[in-house]
């Protein structure tokens, strides 16, 4: 079996609280096996499109699609080894596709081809659910309505869209009171999970921090920017919440530098954007040699979601998986059959050869790419 292609779809959708852009990557064989993966960066899609047909024509095409760790190390290198988002997020969406048509030549589950899993459920935490910025009254509504759907877990942002390096001492107590508010509204035995977006200095993300600890956030979440590995091991090191970050690392190498320097407590790569199964199945190793946990990024598509359902499943170190499956509604569950749906803050594995997805073309084609401003991309 040869490979004879690559077809993509841009797939735009609207929800209550975000639009997003998904580029869904299909890598096309000579005996009529499709593999499926993604390469979403929600703003410049057509760039990383275009880079995707580039390497499908001057590499990919002929090649044995069993071999996939050689070709996620050819195209890494013959790119010249470059990071970054743009050319890591090409690597991923082709590396989750070459990972789907394995287990459809071999009839398995990609978790399968990963080692098997260690567990046959999946806790998830929601995200996309909440009114940004809201009052605190608001938000303990919102959070309320999300444990009534099943969930344990749910992750905000309680800083509001103005704060940047220091807030002011009234947005100060606003975050404080919007979390107080949510912890109020869910009870003790629903996780709160803090994102700060990597918008504060140390000494500001410490005196927030130090003010919420009495509400026991499950974690915080780059509190400073997640690329300088000193001022997050300075927050790490004075806060009694574990710290996350790795939403915007790419490939293993910044990943090494934050375990080695014990600078977090959770590593969160996005499966779309880090190099894919291959890459992030290496920094899951990686972490667990330190006791580090993985709770992989994911404002994918159902395509990205169920990739990193697979990864997750397979790690000894998994914690916690990134879920917005039901806040991205309509579309989410129609354009990919095959996704799993939270039951009480839990998925189960996905069934089937490959990542056990299919598409509906129909409705990619009914919703083609639509340029999109920051401001509009939402949470």
């Amino acid at each position: 079996m040869k490979i004879t292609g690559i077809k993509t779809n841009i797939f735009s959708s609207r929800h209550s609280n975000a639009k997003r852009n998904w580029l869904i990557v299909r890598i096309q064989t000579d005996e009529g096996l499709e593999g499926i993966g993604e390469s979403s960066m929600l703003s410049v899609d057509p760039i990383v499109n275009s880079l995707i047909q580039d390497w499908s024509e001057n590499y990919l095409v002929g090649k044995d699609p069993l071999a996939g760790q050689v070709h996620w190390t050819r195209l890494h290198q013959d790119n010249l080894g470059r990071g970054g988002r743009l050319f890591s997020t090409v690597l991923s969406g082709i590396d989750i596709a070459l990972w789907d048509l394995r287990g459809k030549i071999l009839g398995v589950p990609v978790y399968q081809l990963l080692g098997g899993p260690f567990r046959d459920k999946l806790r998830v935490y929601a995200n996309g659910w909440y009114t940004n910025p809201a009052s605190p009254e608001l938000i303990a509504e919102e959070a309320k309505k999300v444990v009534a759907m099943g969930y344990t877990a749910m992750k905000f942002d309680p800083f509001g869209k103005i704060a940047y390096t220091t807030i002011s001492p009234e947005e100060a107590q606003l975050s404080v009171d919007r979390v107080a508010a949510v912890r109020e509204a869910v009870g003790p035995n629903v996780d709160i999970l803090i994102e700060v977006h990597a918008r504060f200095n140390v000494y500001t993300a410490v005196g927030l921090a130090k003010r919420m600890e009495q509400y026991r956030p499950f974690w915080y979440e780059e509190p400073v920017s997640q690329e300088n590995t000193n001022e997050m091991r300075q927050v790490r090191d004075k806060i009694d919440i574990p710290v996350a970050t790795g939403e915007r690392l790419y490939l293993k190498f910044p990943f090494f530098d934050l375990v080695k320097n014990e600078a977090v407590d959770i590593l969160q790569p996005d499966i779309c954007n880090a190099g894919g199964i291959t890459e992030l199945h290496k920094i899951g190793a990686m972490a667990e040699s330190q006791h580090v946990m993985m709770a992989p990024h994911n404002t994918n598509s159902a395509v990205g979601t169920v990739a990193s359902f697979h990864l997750d499943t397979s790690m000894p170190n998994f914690l916690i998986q990134e879920y917005h499956a039901e806040f991205y509604e309509p579309h989410y569950f129609e354009v990919v059959q095959g996704l799993p749906r939270q039951q009480n803050g839990y998925v189960d594995l996905p069934e089937g050869p490959g990542l056990g997805i299919t598409l509906d073309d129909e409705l990619l084609d009914r919703h083609p790419y639509m340029p999109l401003g920051m401001s509009e991309r939402g949470i």
